[in-house]
């Protein structure tokens, strides 16, 4: 079933625990309206669970997420006891975001595509086992489990995403052999987010959408702002088609807040995620979007 009402808004940023005063950034973003707070799942960088255990034990209401845990990196159920226990250290705030590795990484290590999805299948599965099965220890103080969310880029991603996620993370971009974020032009945007809303709606499932904004630009010269933007971001598009997009959020605090409002009544995009850089900048357009 379609939802008929437009879901509130919530907004998250997403860091690198190792790259800045955790602690602090976590209070900052509490402090300035942030619903979440979140980090990644790289080698090479801090584990996200103590990561979030800390940033929960820093503030006292802001929610924490891994955006994104990714499974070609865990065994299942080793996940399952991380999550549960991070959940209840956190007071019940945690959110978990999953996703199965990009195949430029993944493929060094001799995984396909195939592969990967398949372990993203089996982590759900055995999430949706485990975590709300009252002999499972620890167990997580949300019941029946914390929300699960599913980032999508690929087809199975999204079937996989309809049939069983809380909340579904629009990716946006592919990463194209030789790496590099590829930004999805306006019209594959749509052709994404309108095949996964049209799949829920065949499944007759809800799910919160999410985007993360890869860039956010405080202007009142959209125009010359989005041609930068473009040759440094996205040299594939025009700086028109930036505009449209969701991923890419530039204008005055104002042009912002009707840019997700519009993006929110076409798309159903109401979790919006922005990057550490632009904690403070974004920041006042969140009272804009709690006002309506």
């Amino acid at each position: 079933m379609t939802e008929t009402t437009e879901r509130p808004f919530r907004f998250a940023v997403n860091a690198l625990a190792h790259d800045t005063d955790w602690p602090a950034l976590a209070r900052e973003a509490e402090s300035l309206g942030y619903d979440l707070i979140g980090t990644s799942d790289h080698l090479g960088m801090t584990a996200p669970f103590p990561s979030l255990v800390a940033a929960a034990a820093a503030t006292s209401r802001i929610r924490v997420t891994t955006y994104v845990v990714n499974t070609t990196l865990w065994d299942p159920e080793v996940l399952a006891r991380e999550i549960a226990g991070t959940d209840r250290l956190t007071g019940g705030r945690l959110e978990v975001g999953l996703h199965p590795g990009w195949s430029s990484s993944t493929a060094t290590a001799g995984l396909t595509e195939a592969d990967r999805l398949a372990r993203l299948a089996k982590t759900v599965d055995v999430l949706e086992r485990l975590l709300p099965d009252p002999e499972h220890r620890p167990r997580p103080l949300q019941r029946p489990r914390p929300p699960l969310m599913i980032v999508v880029n690929e087809p199975g991603e999204v079937e996989l995403a309809a049939r069983h996620a809380d909340l579904i993370g629009v990716m946006g971009a592919g990463l194209p052999l030789g790496g590099g974020l590829r930004l999805l032009a306006p019209d594959e945007f749509a052709r994404t987010v309108d095949g996964l809303r049209d799949r829920l709606a065949e499944l007759g499932r809800t799910a919160e959408l999410n985007v993360g904004a890869k860039r956010v630009v405080i202007t009142d010269d959209r125009e010359t702002a989005a041609e930068k933007v473009r040759i440094d971001l996205a040299p594939h598009l025009t700086a028109s088609q930036l505009l449209d997009l969701p991923t890419v959020l530039i204008g005055t605090h104002e042009e912002i807040a009707a840019q997700l409002r519009a993006a929110r009544a076409r798309f159903g995009l109401s979790y919006i995620t922005v990057f550490a850089p632009f904690l403070r900048d974004f920041a006042p357009v969140i009272p804009l979007l709690r006002e309506g």
